[in-house]
């Protein structure tokens, strides 16, 4: 478990798969929802886009989880409203006492 300041709760967006003309495709229309509580979602970088105006906005973040939480590669994160991709593999950090053991995700999201 992480520590008492992890208190923002995350909802997990994982696609659903369905048939098109014979090819199994993610279906992101109605995704499988599932709320992740205990989480850290901490600011990592963000970038403006512009010409004189601003053509779009870049954001990513970090966020902490508990360890053994439902999370894979290729879904995604909505936090605040927004939804983020996960960018890499979810990293697992074991601890050494195992008092701190979590997830860590790098999430990224584009608006413009």
């Amino acid at each position: 478990m992480l520590p008492t300041f992890a208190t923002q709760t995350v909802t997990r967006l994982r696609p659903t798969a369905k048939t098109v003309r014979g090819s199994e495709i993610l279906d992101w229309s109605d995704p499988d929802r599932k709320e992740i509580q205990h989480c850290s979602m901490q600011p990592a970088t963000t970038s403006l886009s512009q010409d004189g105006r601003v053509l779009g906005i870049s954001e990513s973040y970090t966020c902490y989880m508990p360890a053994g939480s439902d999370i894979e590669a290729g879904d995604r994160i909505e936090y605040n409203g927004n939804v983020y991709t996960i960018t890499g593999e979810p990293q697992t950090w074991p601890s050494a006492t195992g008092a701190l053991d979590h997830i860590q995700l790098n999430l990224q999201r584009w608006q413009g």
